[in-house]
């Protein structure tokens, strides 16, 4: 380990859940679990990164446009993680036209 290295020991079953989430985005477990504890802790260097809310924006925008998943869907799936009763990712609903 580095200088300035520090171990972070947390329980299997949030590891194994940090594991799939990080596979599935492609990333390495490291890189993922930095990346959360950045946001968390508001040191997330993306801040200053013009790029990153242009981008940002850009998504939100198409979102307002085309739909999204509601939040309600997000957090039913959310407390459904680490139950014998996991739910499936929701999916976007199309935007519905007032």
């Amino acid at each position: 380990m580095a200088d300035g290295d520090h171990m972070l020991k947390i329980d299997a079953a949030l590891a194994e859940r940090l594991k799939a989430v990080s596979e599935d985005l492609g990333k390495s477990l490291d890189e993922y679990a930095t990346q959360l504890l950045d946001a968390y802790t508001g040191l997330d260097p993306r801040k200053e990164d013009d790029a990153y809310w242009k981008e940002l924006r850009r998504e939100a925008n198409e979102t307002l446009r085309n739909g999204g998943i509601p939040l309600e869907d997000i957090e039913r799936w959310m407390r459904s993680w680490g139950t014998d009763a996991e739910l499936p990712p929701p999916e976007p609903r199309p935007r519905v036209r007032e």
